[in-house]
């Protein structure tokens, strides 16, 4: 290896550590606290993802996790995935629903197209039924990344499955 190889493989090494010391640590579910209470509970969570990682921050094993829901996707596309991480769609649910969501697991199903946009969103699941119209309405406002097929967006559904704990 010559000197501008080393250099170039050094200053690689300092670019990644510097990206993971300005990730925050990693969040996979939703805490909150009740009013006078200072007992934290958890209001939910996504089967194994950190709430607080966009799709390009998470890791290999995390990204399969994403990509398991997608039955023969190649390995050079990827799906759908909300633009800022799933924090900001648990805390939009969760803070905005105006009322403590029923126990239950819920299934969102967006249809997303190219330019990132959610076209439609279909549930399912046994959560309160106005409970899962609003968290519906939350997913079809929230911007994506694309889904990418043969390395060109494309349009993909996106699933999010989202077990909603009691306090």
């Amino acid at each position: 290896m010559n000197a501008r190889q080393s250099l170039a493989a050094l200053l690689a090494l300092a670019a990644c550590a510097a990206q993971a010391q300005t990730l925050p640590r990693k969040q996979f579910e939703l805490r909150v606290e009740e009013v006078g209470s200072h007992i934290s509970g958890t209001a939910g969570r996504a089967e194994g993802l950190p709430l607080n990682r966009r799709y390009a921050e998470l890791e290999a094993n995390e990204k399969a996790l994403v990509r398991a829901g997608y039955d023969g996707m190649p390995a050079a596309d990827e799906p759908p995935f909300p633009a800022e991480g799933l924090m900001p769609v648990f805390m939009a649910v969760q803070t905005g629903s105006g009322k403590q969501p029923s126990l239950g697991n819920l299934t969102l199903v967006a249809d997303v197209d190219a330019s990132g946009t959610v076209r439609h969103v279909d549930t399912f699941g046994k959560v309160d039924a106005e409970f899962a119209r609003y968290a519906a309405r939350v997913l079809a406002a929230t911007p994506f990344k694309p889904g990418f097929c043969a390395g060109r967006p494309c349009n993909m559904q996106y699933v999010l499955k989202m077990q909603i704990a009691g306090l």
